[in-house]
């Protein structure tokens, strides 16, 4: 890939990223479970929104959130790039990139894993 057609591709994505920015915030429905699929309620969900693609850095605030009872999470982003972490008692945190765009509903579904420290000192009572 020469000079000229990375950067006419980044040109590309920094106006396609603007052009979602202005556009009306995308749905976020996410599902948060452990290892063999049972729903983990009170998981806290925290997310940051990364600057890459636009010309001037994130103003927007971090969102933290619990999950539901049943482990369900919703809210509504503007479109780009998000850091979404999620933690809960008893388990290995897991952090992913997510790309939201303006297109659908984003359906992110997170499988946590017991934490081995905390499995070895407490066993699987926790």
């Amino acid at each position: 890939m020469n000079a000229l057609t990375f950067s006419l591709r980044s040109l590309g994505l920094a106006l396609l990223l603007s052009l979602h920015a202005t556009a009306a915030p995308a749905n976020v429905q996410g599902i948060i479970t452990d290892s063999e699929g049972a729903i983990i309620a009170k998981a806290r969900v925290y997310l940051r929104a990364d600057s890459a693609g636009k010309r001037t850095p994130s103003t927007e605030s971090d969102t933290v959130m619990d999950t539901d009872a049943e482990g369900r999470f919703a809210l509504q982003l503007r479109a780009g790039f998000y850091d979404m972490c999620v933690m809960a008692d008893g388990f290995s945190p897991v952090c992913q990139k997510l790309f939201v765009n303006i297109t659908g509903i984003l359906k992110p579904r997170i499988r946590l894993k017991a934490d081995p420290k905390i499995a070895k000192y407490l066993g699987d009572v926790f």
